[in-house]
């Protein structure tokens, strides 16, 4: 991760490499939402009303769902199949 932009820029010009900038910005935004989408995050139904009841954690990339809209569809699920 670049900790001095000022300094990184400077190196940049410096060694003629300007043109990279906009491939360097594209690469640290998508890093910053990888690590955005693995945040651990916590909801609830008072958070999204769509949950029904119950809170669901995404936590190191999986999902723990503990609402009543996950427990509907399985029962949906099992009936179906």
């Amino acid at each position: 991760m670049i900790n001095d932009y000022d300094a990184f820029i400077a190196h940049l010009k410096r060694t003629g490499r300007m043109k990279l900038l906009p491939l360097i910005l594209r690469e640290l935004r998508t890093e910053e939402a990888r690590a955005k989408k693995l945040f651990t995050r916590t909801e609830t139904a008072v958070d999204n009303p769509s949950l029904i009841s119950g809170w669901r954690k995404l936590e190191n990339g999986r999902l723990v769902d503990t609402t009543g809209k996950s427990a509907l569809i399985n029962i949906y699920r099992n009936i179906i199949a």
